[in-house]
């Protein structure tokens, strides 16, 4: 039986779309336009990603209640849900502070106060992807890094201190609330952390045969990549093309999650349709599964071969 490719749906667009608007607020900031020219953009895409995050929030809730009650799968996916519910909030705050004026008369005080879901989104999705290789550490799947892995690793744990070198460069560096400073001293370190853990995740996930989880976990270690990379190069001072390039990243990202949990989500809509062509025809689907895993052994075989 022929199986229709299921193309990721209109918010792959959007990610199209927030990056091309990234990119455009980066060349506005470089140009030195005023704030009059620079803010409603600026308030656009914030409204953006809090739409993005609030779509990963409804997937999310889905995909935890696919998995049975007390599983470390449900916990893994109601902490991401958690996540990604706080960081539709930071978005909203940042619209609320931009509109307000906020941000001109309270820049070191209630503004800086953004740090603080921003560090609790991170720790949430930490949590989650820990949960999620609790899970697969506990049906006795293993892990056999590749040399692309390590050097990956690498360089996203090289970012750090990259990043640390110039944190007196970050947007909240001059907060008067010195807990808030330390806070987003961390934030190298809360992004680097789950990068980290969604690369061995996605390693682990290929060992088991790729699919759309595999993808899953590829867009989401790409999503805290791009994240991460956005920081150090958003805080490197007079280069404008990494000014661009951080706008750019930044304000994709968000959709790029989107497509990550989209990708999760259709593992249950694909096992929703195969139950159903198996009821209705449970010969020629047990014929074609054999066939898949089939064709997945000998991809397998041959890999570990090279």
């Amino acid at each position: 039986m022929s199986r229709r490719r299921v193309q990721p749906p209109w918010w792959t667009l959007l990610l199209v779309a927030s990056a091309a608007a990234g990119t455009v607020h980066g060349l506005l900031l470089v140009s030195g336009a005023g704030t009059q020219t620079v803010r409603p953009l600026q308030m656009a895409l914030h409204l953006a990603a809090a739409a993005a995050y609030l779509v990963a929030v409804h997937l999310c809730r889905k995909i935890a209640s696919d998995h049975g009650e007390k599983t470390r799968m449900r916990l893994a996916w109601g902490l991401i849900t958690a996540s990604a519910a706080i960081a539709v909030l930071r978005h909203v705050f940042e619209w609320l502070v931009l509109a307000t004026g906020w941000i001109d008369a309270h820049l070191a005080t209630l503004v800086s106060l953004r740090q603080i879901p921003i560090v609790l989104s991170l720790l949430l999705l930490t949590a989650g992807l820990a949960a999620m290789w609790s899970s697969f550490a506990a049906v006795g799947l293993g892990l056999r890094f590749r040399p692309s892995d390590g050097l990956l690793l690498g360089a996203i744990l090289a970012l750090v201190p990259a990043i640390l070198v110039l944190r007196d460069s970050m947007h909240d560096a001059q907060s008067a609330y010195p807990l808030i400073r330390r806070l987003q001293s961390a934030s190298p370190l809360l992004l680097a952390a789950p990068a980290a853990m969604s690369v061995v995740l996605h390693r682990i996930r290929q060992e088991m045969g790729g699919g759309r989880m595999a993808a899953s976990l590829r867009c989401l270690a790409a999503f805290l990549v791009m994240r991460l990379v956005s920081l150090w190069l958003g805080l490197i001072p007079g280069v404008a093309a990494a000014t661009i390039l951080s706008r750019t990243l930044w304000w994709a990202a968000p959709w790029l999650f989107v497509v990550a949990v989209w990708h999760r989500w259709q593992v249950t809509v694909s096992a929703a349709q195969l139950a159903v062509r198996y009821e209705t025809d449970p010969e020629t689907e047990l014929a074609e599964i054999t066939r898949e895993l089939e064709l997945r052994r000998r991809g397998h075989a041959a890999a570990a071969q090279r």
